[in-house]
């Protein structure tokens, strides 16, 4: 007894400093997902002040001129690492940056943050279909199930609930722009395995918004799409203020401190956090009714996806949204 207790004391302190971190880094984790969550709520928020990819330009305009003089170097000692590869970064920065924001923004306009968030936490699952589609990965019967069953509660969704309106294709637009940025950042996560041995993240990050900013940049200054200038109003500049710092920045910060110490296997886990701070700011923030569609698409998407990705498969890690 006398020697465990031994044990015990020595081993203490160094236990406690693990359970910290730990803590520290479960603590992290959750505030990225918050952080992410609000996202959402503000593309919702300002989708009548703010035109979508008016939004994404300045966000990431901002984010830009934070990153850059803390990671040029880092992407200077890397270059050789990207440069024999530059064609797939530009597609990675496509993916990630340009397209998937700028989508999402998109379809806030007209569908619910509710909705979007709820579509997000597909991501695990559509991964999983599109390696098996694209790089032949194999894929267990459960996935499968997983797979029909999560589909099953995005049709849920895109019908609010009635099926007649999948037959009368009275679909909402806003619901099938989410999609496809759901579908651009699969994408994006499945091709990381793209990104060259031992470039660090911060030279990988900051590549990919130059990339992204300057497609955001070519769209939208000479109004292709939409000629829309920023309004320079407080809530606009605060709504651009937290995608570009707390979002951009700060929460790929925690994510990263968060992964470093408990793993991406765990950190994976708290991805499915997003969807439920999502929809519970939504209905606080933005007085959203939640309704018994809604319940009924988290139930079988969750399901999905918890069959999906659980024992064998690791959940994929990704940058911040």
């Amino acid at each position: 007894m006398l020697a465990k207790s031994k044990k015990r004391l020595k081993m203490g302190p160094e236990n406690e400093v693990c359970m910290s971190s730990q803590r520290w880094a479960i603590l992290f984790l959750i505030i990225a997902q918050l952080l992410w969550s609000g996202n959402f709520i503000v593309g919702r928020a300002v989708s009548t002040e703010i035109a979508p990819l008016t939004l994404s330009f300045w966000r990431w305009t901002l984010a830009l001129a934070c990153l850059f003089p803390f990671t040029v170097f880092a992407l200077k000692k890397d270059w050789h690492l990207f440069r024999p590869v530059i064609g797939k970064m530009i597609i990675l920065g496509l993916l990630s940056v340009a397209s998937f924001n700028t989508l999402l923004y998109f379809g806030l306009q007209t569908t619910a943050a509710t909705n979007a968030a709820l579509f997000n936490s597909m991501i695990p699952v559509i991964i999983i279909a599109l390696s098996f589609l694209f790089f032949g990965d194999r894929i267990r019967s459960i996935q499968v199930v997983g797979i029909v069953i999560s589909f099953c509660g995005v049709l849920t969704l895109l019908v609010r609930g009635h099926p007649e309106n999948l037959l009368n294709l009275t679909l909402n637009s806003g619901d099938l722009f989410v999609l496809g940025a759901v579908l651009s950042w699969s994408l994006y996560s499945l091709l990381l395995r793209w990104k060259p041995t031992g470039a660090s993240p911060f030279s990988f990050i900051l590549l990919n918004v130059l990339i992204g900013e300057a497609a955001l940049a070519a769209l939208y200054l000479p109004g292709w799409i939409e000629a829309a200038p920023l309004d320079m109003t407080r809530n606009n500049l605060l709504a651009v203020f937290y995608a570009g710092i707390p979002v951009s920045i700060v929460a790929f910060i925690c994510w990263n401190e968060g992964v470093k110490h408990v793993g991406a296997s765990l950190a994976g886990q708290f991805i499915h956090l997003l969807p439920v701070f999502a929809a519970t700011l939504a209905i606080l923030l933005l007085g959203e009714t939640p309704e018994v569609y809604h319940a009924v698409g988290a139930v079988l998407i969750g399901f999905g996806v918890w069959l999906s990705v659980r024992k064998k498969r690791k959940p994929v890690v990704v940058s911040s949204q």
